[in-house]
């Protein structure tokens, strides 16, 4: 098991996720604790908890201009080598196991149509894949990961 994240610890992540820009010294005076102590708490997190700060761009922004949710029912078999292949398609932008009817969610960006029927077709071809199926988005109404929309 990993290591365990104090109260503080997840109140910070939880303002982090809301605003990663904000200053060591205002993230402070929120949690009430001294800038130092932050500063060794934002220490531990980028080495237990934290993957990477990014950006996220408004989906107007991006360059991609079709985003889509794509479902695989899959051979258990196959499972490691399928996402290991997934991962390696530039336009996937996250893949996770799911339960239910379906066995991978895979979220992926297209330029355009052309470029989401290639995308799709290499998805399918993959080996262990059994089905799949796709729902395009069309428009994002909310998301704590890019902001509401």
């Amino acid at each position: 098991m990993g290591p365990t994240l104090t109260e503080k610890e997840h109140a910070l992540l939880n303002l982090l996720r809301q605003d990663a820009r904000q200053t060591v010294t205002a993230l402070a005076a929120q949690l009430k604790v001294s800038r130092p102590t932050l500063q060794n708490m934002m220490d531990k997190l980028e080495q237990v908890a934290i993957a990477r700060y990014t950006v996220e761009l408004q989906p107007t922004f991006a360059n991609a201009q079709i985003r889509a949710f794509v479902l695989l029912t899959r051979d258990p078999k196959k499972s490691t080598e399928i996402v290991d292949v997934l991962r390696r398609f530039p336009h996937v932008k996250y893949v996770c196991t799911v339960t239910g009817q379906f066995d991978v969610l895979v979220e992926l960006e297209a330029e355009s149509y052309d470029d989401l029927e290639g995308i799709l077709n290499g998805i399918e071809v993959i080996d262990g894949v059994v089905r799949t199926q796709t729902y395009m988005v069309l428009a994002e109404k909310h998301s704590q990961m890019r902001g509401a929309a």
